[in-house]
């Protein structure tokens, strides 16, 4: 544990950096935040990509445009999550009116989080991980013969 941050011995690299993130959207307001989130989407990437069967580094090295395709996945990822504020009320448009009282609030990404939008999986081959089990709670099988 360095500085309070637990990391594994061999943590994987991040398909971008703030640099990249600067080139794409603008430079971050925090690029140790900004790298770390990187870093982050990056990973669940990974893991998105083992649940479908999907090697994502492997075919990053065979294809650079697979390899720019991540990085703007990661990179989209990252600026959402970076649109929230820190200290306010992350809304998107914020409305408000004195007299019979109303006001109206449009959030952004209320939390933070880093999610990716579907047509951005589908970009990159990581769609379709959906299953659907079963557990049977009864003592019998109720479907058998």
């Amino acid at each position: 544990m360095a500085d309070g941050i637990t990391t594994p011995v061999e943590s994987p690299n991040a398909y971008a950096n703030d640099v990249d993130l600067t080139n794409f959207w603008k430079a971050p307001d925090d690029a140790t935040r900004a790298n770390y989130l990187l870093k982050l989407a990056s990973n669940r990437l990974r893991l998105l990509g083992d649940d479908n069967a999907v090697d994502v580094d492997a075919r990053a090295n065979a294809s650079p445009a697979y390899f720019d395709t991540l990085q703007w996945v990661v990179m989209e990822s990252v600026k959402r999550a970076l649109q929230a504020p820190l200290d306010g009320q992350p809304a998107e448009s914020f409305q408000q009116t004195a007299g019979p009282y109303s006001e109206n609030i449009k959030y952004t990404n209320p939390t933070g989080d880093l999610w990716f939008k579907k047509a951005e999986l589908s970009a990159i081959g990581l769609t379709g991980s959906a299953a659907l089990y079963s557990i049977s709670t009864s003592r019998t099988d109720i479907y058998g013969s």
